[in-house]
C-alpha cells in the first residue's frame, strides 16, 4: 500500500474527504456492529471499530482484482473500493440501553473500506473482518471490491475530491468503468 506523498492519484486522498469518509479519516472512528455469534441467554454483544492506522491507503490492485463483485439491479448503482484503513473490532457486552459496557470480550482484525461511484460523486464506508499477522492486514475471501447500493445512496463527495477518486477507480477497475 502506498503512503500519502501529495499526488492524489497515486496515494491516499488525505486532504480531500467526503462526508462518508470523515468518519473514515479520523483516528477516533468507532461504530457498532451487532454480533452474529451465539450468546448466553440475556447477554447482548456489539462490535466496536477501533482505528489503528494513520491514514487510509489506496487498496492494492490484487484486492481490486480478486474481490467479489455484486451485480447492480436497475434501480441500483455500483460502488468501487478505493481506500482502506486497518483496525480492530472489539466485542463488548451491552447494557439494557444497548450501549457497550466493561472491557472487550475478544478482538478481531478488521478493515474499513471506502467505496465510491465510478464518477466519484457518492461514497460509502463499509467495515468488514480481515486477516492479519501484526504488520499487515488483508480482507477475507468474501470481501467485495464492487458493491451495489440504491441510486443516491451514500454521501456526496466534495467536488475537489471527485476527480482524484474517479482516477483511482479508472486505474483499479479499467474493464468495469467507461472511459
Amino acid at each position: 500500500m502506498k503512503r500519502n506523498t501529495g499526488d492524489p492519484t497515486q496515494n491516499t486522498m488525505a486532504g480531500t474527504r467526503c462526508t462518508a469518509s470523515d468518519r473514515f479519516a479520523t483516528n477516533e472512528a468507532m461504530s457498532t456492529i451487532p454480533s452474529t455469534r451465539s450468546k448466553p441467554s440475556g447477554t447482548d454483544r456489539v462490535w466496536k471499530w477501533i482505528d489503528q492506522s494513520d491514514n487510509p491507503e489506496i487498496i492494492p490492485e490484487t484486492w481490486a482484482d480478486n474481490g467479489a463483485r455484486e451485480d447492480a439491479a436497475a434501480d441500483e448503482e455500483r460502488y468501487f473500493a478505493v481506500e482502506a484503513r486497518a483496525g480492530l473490532q472489539l466485542e463488548y457486552n451491552t447494557n439494557d440501553r444497548g450501549q457497550a459496557t466493561g472491557v472487550p470480550n475478544r478482538e478481531r482484525p478488521a478493515i474499513q473500506t471506502l467505496f465510491v461511484t465510478a464518477d466519484g460523486g457518492r461514497a460509502v464506508v463499509i467495515e468488514s473482518q480481515a486477516a492479519g499477522n501484526g504488520d499487515s492486514v488483508r480482507p477475507l475471501s468474501d470481501w467485495a471490491a464492487v458493491i451495489s447500493r440504491p441510486e443516491g445512496h451514500g454521501d456526496t463527495v466534495d467536488a475537489d475530491a471527485r476527480d482524484a477518486y474517479r482516477a483511482v477507480v479508472r486505474d483499479l477497475y479499467p474493464e468495469e468503468v467507461e472511459a
